[in-house]
C-alpha cells in the first residue's frame, strides 16, 4: 500500500495521507465488461480489444470475464454468438502472449424475451455458483421483478445486478437498494462510477451503497481501452480504498 502525503500551507502545516493501493490484482477478476468486437457497443475491432486486454494485464487483473449486452431489440446475441467469439479471442490472447485468462457470460437484459432465455438454457452462468449479471430497465422499475428474480434462482442460477447505482429512480435512494437486496441478489458497482463517470449523482449514490456495506463484487464495464487507462485513478480513491478494507468483494470467486 503507497501513502501519498500532501501539505498545505496557510494557517499552519497540514499533514493528510491517502491510500492507494498498487493495483488490482488483489480482485483478480473483472466481472463486467465489454471486449467482445462487433456484438454491441463496446469494442469496435479486435485490434481494440486486443489491446483492452493487454491493459487489464498490466493493471494486475488475472482474469477477464466478458459480458456483452443481450437485448432483444438492439443486441439479441446469444449463447452461440457470444461463446464463438470467446474462443477466437482466446486463439488471438495465445498468439500474442498475453498473461490474462478470458471467460464468456452476458449482461441480460430484463427485457420482454428474458424468461424465455432462462427457460430455453441461454444464459451462460460462471462459477460454480453458475453468476449471471442481470440488468434493470433504467427508468422505471420492473413489474414483477421479484418473481424474475425467483426464477433465476430456481434454474440454478446466482443472480448480480449490474451497476445498481445507475438506474435512474434509484439514484440516491438507499431504501430502494436494501429492498432489492433484499430479494437475494449481489451488486455489482462500477469502478467508474466512483471516478464520476456517470455523473455527480451516480457517484454520491455509489458511496453510499459503500457506506451502507451493499456492495458485493466490482467491474469495470469498460467499452474501449479508454475507460480501463483512466482505471487507475480508482485505486487512490478513498471510497474504493474503504470498500477494500470493509468486506472481502466477490470477484476473486469468479
Amino acid at each position: 500500500v503507497k501513502l501519498t502525503f500532501y501539505i498545505f500551507a496557510g494557517m499552519g502545516l497540514i499533514k493528510r495521507y491517502r491510500e492507494t493501493l498498487p493495483d488490482f490484482s488483489f480482485l483478480g477478476t473483472d466481472i463486467h465488461n465489454h471486449v467482445i468486437p462487433g456484438i454491441d457497443d463496446g469494442s469496435p475491432t479486435l485490434e481494440e480489444s486486443m489491446r483492452m486486454l493487454r491493459l487489464w494485464a498490466d493493471l494486475g487483473y488475472r482474469k477477464v470475464i466478458t459480458t456483452p449486452h443481450v437485448i432483444t431489440a438492439t443486441y439479441p446475441n446469444t449463447r452461440e454468438t457470444i461463446l464463438g467469439q470467446l474462443y477466437l479471442l482466446r486463439d488471438r490472447i495465445a498468439e500474442e502472449g498475453i498473461d490474462i485468462e478470458l471467460e464468456a457470460s452476458g449482461e441480460y437484459h430484463l427485457d420482454y424475451e428474458f424468461i424465455e432465455r432462462l427457460e430455453s438454457g441461454e444464459l451462460i452462468g460462471v462459477g460454480s455458483r453458475r453468476v449471471v449479471l442481470l440488468e434493470l430497465p433504467f427508468h422505471q422499475p420492473l413489474v414483477g421483478l421479484d418473481e424474475v428474480l425467483k426464477q433465476v434462482r430456481k434454474a440454478g442460477y446466482a443472480p448480480v445486478i449490474a451497476h445498481p447505482e445507475r438506474y435512474t429512480y434509484m439514484i440516491g435512494r438507499i431504501k430502494l437498494h436494501e429492498e432489492l437486496k433484499a430479494m437475494g441478489v449481489w451488486f455489482q458497482l462500477n469502478l467508474g462510477s466512483l471516478l464520476g463517470q456517470y455523473g455527480q449523482q451516480v457517484k454520491v449514490t455509489a458511496r453510499r451503497l459503500i457506506d451502507a456495506g451493499l456492495v458485493d463484487m466490482v467491474g469495470s464495464d469498460a467499452h474501449h481501452g479508454g475507460h480501463l487507462e483512466n482505471l487507475r485513478n480508482v485505486l487512490s480513491d478513498k471510497y474504493f480504498v474503504k470498500l477494500t478494507k470493509r468486506q472481502t468483494l466477490l470477484n476473486r470467486e469468479l
